[in-house]
């Protein structure tokens, strides 16, 4: 079998045992990071709740931030594995505001804790 046929087998798999959010895309490919998932959504609490949804299903998982040059929005983004071992990525995008992520500058990549997710997952709280 080769390796995309793996990858494709592993992610049907995975949507398959865990509810998870819907997808926008989900992309498999045979580079190092062969399987990316966008997600559905575009408002704050709902990506948050989503990468944390996609968090409790995977290991070894680290988030981070990404403002692209524009600076109009914001990718929250997290990596992980699936329990067979297959990388995956994971991630949406919200409008930009400063409040929300005040030290983020147009162009700039940031990792950041998981549990910030938790905080952007309730209403009305910021996290910083």
């Amino acid at each position: 079998m080769n390796r995309l046929m793996v990858f494709l087998d592993a992610i049907r798999d995975h949507l398959d045992s865990f509810a998870l959010p819907p997808a926008a895309s989900v992309r498999v490919g045979v580079g190092p990071d062969p399987i990316t998932v966008q997600l559905d959504s575009r408002r704050l609490e709902d990506v948050a709740r989503g990468l944390l949804t996609w968090a409790n299903s995977l290991e070894d998982v680290t988030a981070s931030l990404w403002r692209p040059e524009g600076g109009a929005s914001v990718h929250l983004e997290l990596t992980g594995r699936t329990p067979c071992g297959i990388p995956v990525v994971v991630y949406g995008g919200v409008w930009f505001d400063e409040a929300t992520f005040p030290d983020l500058p147009a162009g700039m990549r940031q990792e950041m804790p998981v549990f910030v997710l938790r905080q952007w997952n309730a209403p009305g709280e910021v996290a910083a």
